[in-house]
């Protein structure tokens, strides 16, 4: 009872000299958000794409006539470097020079027959001049004849015998002209075979020259799979020669890139490259090889004939403008693409995440949020351009959280 009684003593002086605890008012939570300070100006984004390098320009080089390998180039192998003119392989000529020797041989015979007829012509317009003379002279003679003959003064047998004589001239005339004509049809038919025979010897030679297979252009030898004592046809492909100025990236834009480089969005020119600023536009050109950037230039010269049903892209192809013989660049390559857009004017870039619904950004001014309305003008894989009033300078939320307002205290971190 005693301790019992002492313990409530105790608890009772505890009670009476315990300290009075006063409620203080409840803060006002300020909330930590990440900033970025808006700075407006005039601005061309950067499209990028990926892509691959292709062969602009190539050719499959094959044997215009058939025949035994007897020589290849002392660079005709896989990845050789070639000039324009330089000898890649030689087909055995033996045949064609036969064949060239055989063309002259039968030109040169068609124009002997023809020198020879043009003799004949020649000689029987001469003769027929004569005889032509002959004739006018039977003619008065046989004239004169029949005037005697009316007058008696001559005898009938001499009438006959003139015009014997009148009719065997004008007889031997016709003949005359008969053979001329014929010496003129055959020396129009020696012409018509001085002309094929020019054009068998023509095709001789040019298939003699085809024997001897050189680069059409300065490239990158590929598929160079011929050997010396090999029989190819004309069907069989000897090397693929890859131009080395006419190397290209193709890409793809997808539709709402492409959209941005078209001046008028409803239609592109088909008849005119000045309504668009995609065609003849320079890019960037980036091949990322063993942790190493090469840069490259390109104009973009053409777009596919197509467009993706799929997913709405579009195939663009730039030709490179600094490469030559001596670029290691090769047709596969992956590359990254840089297309500069169109040039936006006020506008600010910030990051996609700070646009809230596609037209409104969350900016402090003292200290507390203020919603402010925006045009979304361009949009990139991780920021986008927009233009307001009054954005220069602002300070802007570039991570929005779930319960922001207009009002609520934040404080940049």
């Amino acid at each position: 009872l005693t301790i019992i009684i002492f313990g409530i003593a105790i608890l009772t002086l505890l009670r009476l000299t315990a300290p009075t605890v006063i409620a203080e008012p409840e803060k006002e939570k300020i909330w930590p958000v990440a900033t970025q300070v808006i700075k407006t100006s005039n601005m061309r984004p950067l499209i990028k794409e990926f892509g691959t390098i292709v062969a602009g320009s190539q050719a499959d080089l094959r044997p215009l006539v058939a025949g035994r390998i007897i020589e290849v180039g002392p660079d005709y192998f896989e990845g050789s470097i070639v000039r324009k003119g330089q000898l890649l392989a030689k087909i055995d000529p033996f045949d064609y020079e036969v064949k060239v020797q055989d063309s002259r041989a039968a030109l040169d015979e068609v124009l002997t027959r023809i020198s020879e007829i043009e003799g004949e012509i020649k000689y029987e317009t001469k003769l027929l001049k004569i005889t032509a003379s002959q004739l006018s002279l039977r003619k008065r003679n046989l004239e004169r004849r029949r005037r005697l003959v009316k007058k008696g003064s001559g005898s009938r047998k001499s009438l006959d015998d003139a015009e014997l004589a009148y009719n065997d001239t004008a007889k031997n005339l016709a003949v005359r002209q008969q053979v001329k004509l014929r010496l003129k049809n055959k020396l129009n038919q020696q012409k018509a075979s001085a002309v094929r025979a020019k054009s068998g010897l023509r095709l001789a030679k040019r298939n003699l020259d085809e024997t001897i297979i050189s680069a059409p252009f300065d490239g990158f030898l590929a598929n160079a799979d011929v050997s010396t004592g090999q029989r190819v046809g004309t069907s069989e492909r000897l090397a693929r020669l890859i131009e080395a100025k006419r190397l290209e990236v193709k890409f793809r834009l997808s539709e709402r890139a492409f959209s941005t480089l078209i001046k008028n969005r409803s239609k592109l020119a088909v008849d005119s490259i000045a309504r668009s600023e995609l065609i003849g536009k320079e890019i960037n050109v980036i091949w990322s090889i063993g942790g190493r950037d090469i840069a490259y230039k390109a104009v973009i010269e053409r777009v596919g004939a197509e467009i993706d049903a799929s997913g709405g892209g579009i195939d663009v192809y730039a030709r490179l403008t600094d490469i030559n013989l001596t670029t290691v660049l090769r047709p596969g390559a992956f590359v990254e693409v840089g297309i500069p857009s169109r040039l936006y004017e006020n506008v600010a870039r910030v990051p996609d995440t700070a646009v809230v619904g596609g037209k409104a950004i969350f900016i402090i001014e003292k200290g507390r949020v203020k919603e402010k309305t925006v045009e979304l003008v361009y949009k990139g894989p991780n920021s986008v351009l927009i233009r307001g009033s009054r954005l220069q300078n602002k300070i802007v939320i570039t991570r929005p959280f779930p319960k922001i307002a207009n009002g609520l205290r934040v404080e940049p971190r």
